[in-house]
Formats: C-alpha cells, structure tokens, sequence
C-alpha cells in the first residue's frame, strides 16, 4: 500500500472528522502517486476498484447550483438521473 506517511491535509482532516462523527468506521488516507481515476487508485492501494470511493460534481441544470455524487468506483453515475 502506497499512502503518504506526513499527516492529511486541513481539508481531508475535516473530512475524516466527519466520518467519525457520523460513525462511520473507514480511514481517510492520502496515496503517495497520482491516481487520477479509481483503477490507479485501486492499484495504489491493491484493492479491487469497488472498494474505491469516487466523487463527482455535476450542476444542476434549472438551479445552476453543484451537486456532489459519491459512488463506488466500478460504478457508472447516470447523469440524467442526478
């Protein structure tokens, strides 16, 4: 497993506290290569590429306003449907 050893970031400490308050038991963590799609982030970390969270942002057509999708990484999102 490749993640970085220095601590995270402000902005991914923010979010591991959310995790844990929400009660959510998984580990933020910070990969020591460029993983640019969920696949290389799967092999970074020699996982399967399911087990990789990926986030996408879309915005709404009629509000204009950002919509964050958060799915599985051998997963499709239909744009129509958000």
């Amino acid at each position: 497993m490749e993640v970085a050893a220095k601590p995270l970031p402000p902005s991914a400490q923010r979010v591991q506290a959310a995790l844990d308050a929400a009660g959510v038991a998984t580990r933020v963590v910070e990969l020591a290569v460029a993983a640019r799609t969920s696949q290389q982030a799967a092999d970074a970390l020699g996982v399967e590429v399911g087990r990789i969270a990926k986030s996408l942002v879309f915005r709404a057509v009629e509000s204009g306003r950002a919509v964050l999708v958060i799915a599985a990484g051998d997963r499709r999102v239909n744009e129509a449907a958000v």
